[in-house]
């Protein structure tokens, strides 16, 4: 294979002729210089060895450097949103077991015994003075509820005698009777008057006065004054067991009887209280 290029490279270089001048070589002489253009252009040549490094370029001008971004302003907040549905109860767990029962605890050592004490002074005993008798204290077991009123809505004309009268169980032989009227009255007549009192099974009271009520008219012109009024007081010297309480009107002492009216478009009533006896 050398043998035949280095014969093909004479070939080459003597133009294809070998040194002969035959006028058929000459004819040839294309073909062999295309042949060698061909045979010597399949073959490697020699590498070249390596150039020297190129010079740095110039740097290129420095561009400005950009501008910083601003910060956007912060968005409107969001409607809140609607509350999830209420998740299901947990199953509830297994109840525990009971501990051990604990060590009862070591019994604690009995305590010193104290000193003796010091012994009292002996006093002599006071006798107390004698209470009263029982007679003198019945009226202390006189109940507290024992009281009764008579109401009434009625109008009465009555200028001289008895208006109403209401019934009362007394209890004690000892106590005594809190009365009152509570109703509206009047006394028309120029300069005439009238008294309103309380009697007792009959009889005014005398332990220790009676209980009345004086109303006059004004001295001139006939005015019709109806107005509420009320008078009380205690009886003593009651006897024990039922007693007629009753409301009178009638005439003063020395006066000119008026023209009396009682319970005028209003509720008239009657108190009575039984109570303990008075202090001496």
């Amino acid at each position: 294979m050398v043998q035949h290029f280095a014969v093909l490279l004479i070939l080459c270089i003597s133009g294809g002729s070998l040194g002969t001048t035959t006028s058929p070589q000459q004819q040839n002489t294309e073909k062999v210089k295309d042949l060698c253009e061909r045979t010597l252009v399949g073959f490697p040549g020699i590498p070249g060895s390596n150039g020297m490094p190129g010079m740095p370029g110039v740097p290129g001008p420095q561009r400005p450097q950009g501008r910083d971004c601003t910060k956007g302003q912060i968005g409107d907040k969001g409607s809140q949103g609607m509350p999830g549905p209420r998740g299901d109860r947990g199953r509830e767990g297994p109840t525990g077991k009971s501990g051990p029962r604990g060590i009862k605890g070591i019994k604690g050592q009995t305590g010193l015994l104290g000193m003796k004490g010091e012994q009292g002074i002996k006093r002599r005993q006071i006798k107390g003075d004698r209470g009263e008798s029982a007679k003198a204290n019945q009226a202390s077991v006189v109940p507290q509820t024992n009281w009764k009123q008579c109401v009434w809505k009625s109008t009465s004309s009555t200028d001289n005698g008895k208006i109403k009268d209401c019934a009362f169980n007394k209890l004690q032989s000892y106590s005594a009777l809190r009365v009152s009227f509570h109703g509206n009255t009047r006394v028309q007549s120029h300069n005439k008057r009238n008294r309103w009192y309380f009697k007792f099974n009959g009889n005014e009271c005398s332990g220790p006065m009676t209980i009345e009520a004086v109303y006059n008219n004004w001295p001139s012109g006939k005015p019709n004054l109806l107005h509420h009024r009320s008078f009380e007081g205690y009886c003593e010297n009651i006897p024990q067991g039922a007693v007629r309480v009753e409301l009178w009107v009638g005439q003063c002492g020395g006066q000119t009887l008026g023209d009396a009216y009682t319970g005028w478009g209003s509720v008239s009533r009657i108190m009575i209280e039984e109570v303990s006896r008075p202090q001496s």
